[in-house]
């Protein structure tokens, strides 16, 4: 039982940051379409972040 009540105070606290993370991605991944979805409606050209021949990294 001792076990299980360890593995409990570790695990939880992993969990919920792990979803934390997941959220804040989802988020950020969410806010980008809306921003692409923008720039074409207003017919400007693609972020510098997807422009061809830019190397990554």
């Amino acid at each position: 039982m001792e076990i299980l009540a360890m593995l409990m105070v570790v695990l939880v606290p992993l969990a919920l940051g792990v979803r934390k993370v997941l959220e804040s991605v989802a988020y950020r991944t969410r806010a980008r379409g809306k921003a692409e979805v923008i720039r074409a409606e207003r017919g400007l050209a693609p972020s510098r972040r997807e422009r061809p021949g830019r190397a990554d990294g």
